[in-house]
């Protein structure tokens, strides 16, 4: 694992557990040299339809490293006794974040004295507040979506990056409406694979993608 040795693993217990003070926890040098671009590889913009794969690195960047406490909003920094420790795992999140958000997001949210839990929350709710006219937006162009002339790949991440931006918003779509709406926006060359995933006993939406694209590269072959 990255940046994790088994000593270093050692200290993170020790000083999670084996402390009396209850704010301490990994070792401050462990979780400065993790190389964020490598463990959060997305930079995300407005623009990219990526919050989901953003929040999902860093979900599990928190998880791996004990890290919530620092963005969940449970510790108070202005009750908690001055943990120089605490509080430089807390500037490196920080970096983090800025360093994996476009610059306008980063104009938006920069300000001096701000705790990881506020920079988290700030960037978070740019992408959850107006949750009712995000997911009445997202849903029109998520059903109107159309594979035209894009390759089946490029379809299918569209569609799927759409239904992750309403599952964030608390809105999911189940593999039942994923399949009818990739089915019905599909071109005329994949049209009988749309018909004939009727024959499969309920195929989760994976398992519906991989005989589509068996059946794109039998239309392919067909043609040469």
């Amino acid at each position: 694992m990255a940046g994790f040795s088994s000593s270093g693993s050692d200290h993170f217990n020790s000083s999670r557990f084996g402390s009396s003070n209850p704010f301490a926890g990994p070792s401050v040098a462990i979780i400065c040299d993790i190389p964020i671009a490598e463990r959060v590889p997305v930079m995300l913009s407005t623009t990219a339809a990526n919050f989901f794969p953003w929040k999902t690195y860093f979900g599990l960047l928190f998880r791996e490293y004990d890290l919530h406490d620092h963005v969940d909003g449970t510790i108070d920094l202005l009750a908690m006794p001055h943990d120089p420790e605490w509080l430089a795992i807390d500037a490196t999140i920080i970096r983090w974040f800025y360093q994996t958000i476009s610059n306008d997001i980063f104009r938006t949210v920069v300000c001096d004295g701000d705790s990881a839990h506020t920079v988290w929350a700030k960037i978070t709710g740019l992408f959850t507040d107006n949750k009712i006219q995000r997911v009445t937006f997202l849903q029109q162009e998520f059903f109107g979506t159309h594979q035209n002339d894009q390759s089946l790949d490029e379809y299918v991440l569209k569609v799927k990056s759409l239904s992750d931006e309403l599952r964030d918003l608390e809105f999911p779509i189940d593999d039942k409406i994923m399949l009818s709406t990739l089915s019905v926006g599909l071109g005329e060359d994949l049209s009988n694979a749309a018909s004939n995933l009727t024959l499969l006993t309920m195929p989760t939406f994976e398992q519906a993608v991989a005989y589509m694209r068996l059946e794109e590269r039998d239309t392919s072959a067909t043609y040469l």
